[in-house]
């Protein structure tokens, strides 16, 4: 092997520094780096399947999140049905109770009225009496005494409450 160049001496003691280069790599390095690389990916494992439970989690709290959204939109057009309805019912009692006191002012108005008429009515009778005195004393040319005159003027008043 010398004639190619090769020195078997040299040749062997190189195969054996790159024996026990390989094994105290292997022994040393290798295990240590296989030992970091397999709980790198460890590691990573795990860190993707918590990104997926987180995916999870944000898909589940997503709908969470809408579903609140859709009760709280229900609650809204309940609670706006129910304001609604209180409303009209409101009108309706304040409506109640308007037409109830106009009623009552038109009750008030018409007794108002009628204790008026009753008023001008006795005012009437009291003036056509006074008339009616005073028209019995010139036609009779004399002055009648007073029970004469009373008697006279419901003569007079019955005759006119007759006619109406």
């Amino acid at each position: 092997m010398e004639a190619i160049g090769i020195n078997l001496k040299y040749l062997i003691a190189q195969i054996v520094n790159l024996v026990l280069l390989f094994v105290l790599l292997y022994k040393f390095l290798f295990k240590r780096v296989q030992t970091m690389l397999d709980e790198r990916s460890t590691r990573i494992k795990k860190g993707l399947e918590d990104a997926e439970i987180a995916d999870q989690r944000a898909v589940e709290a997503e709908e969470a999140y809408q579903e609140r959204i859709e009760q709280a939109d229900e609650e809204r057009r309940a609670i706006l049905a129910q304001t609604t309805q209180e409303g009209e019912k409101i009108r309706e009692e304040i409506m109640a109770k308007a037409r109830e006191e106009a009623q009552q002012l038109i009750l008030e108005a018409r007794a108002d009225i009628e204790r008026q008429r009753e008023q001008a009515m006795v005012e009437l009778r009291q003036q056509v009496a006074d008339l009616t005195l005073l028209a019995a004393t010139r036609v009779i040319g004399q002055t009648l005494d007073e029970e004469a005159h009373r008697r006279l003027i419901g003569e007079f008043l019955a005759e006119v409450g007759e006619l109406e």
